[in-house]
């Protein structure tokens, strides 16, 4: 009897464990020592729509670190390329003159992640 109880409660956990191992999606984790992807002719293509935004500034606890000033007339112009802003592999804040917004110039690892989540 003790046997069959044992059993049963071993198999059981078993099973349960086994569905629960099923059901997790592995998830993906960038390596401390994988590369950003580099700055592909393909990339700058998609840039020239969609390689930054405006948004408005949010009071945080640490404060935005600002790469520079920049104008709304520029910032408007949604390329990089077009506001003589190069594409890195970090995202890029820029202050928006007179105003409470700032140009988010978005990196090689975001534009490469947006790319292929179209692709799918």
């Amino acid at each position: 009897m003790i046997k069959t109880v044992l059993s049963v409660g071993f198999f059981l956990f078993l099973g349960l464990s086994y569905g629960q191992q099923t059901t997790k999606k592995p998830v993906k984790q960038i390596s401390v020592d994988q590369k950003a992807p580099l700055l592909t002719k393909e990339m700058e293509q998609y840039a020239i729509t969609n390689g930054s935004y405006i948004v408005t500034e949010v009071k945080k606890e640490q404060p935005i670190e600002y790469v520079g000033e920049i104008s709304m007339e520029i910032a408007k112009k949604v390329n990089p390329a077009d506001m003589g802003i190069k594409i890195t592999d970090n995202d890029q804040y820029y202050k928006i003159t007179g105003t409470n917004q700032m140009l988010v110039v978005k990196s090689t690892w975001a534009l490469d992640g947006e790319m292929k989540m179209k692709k799918r």
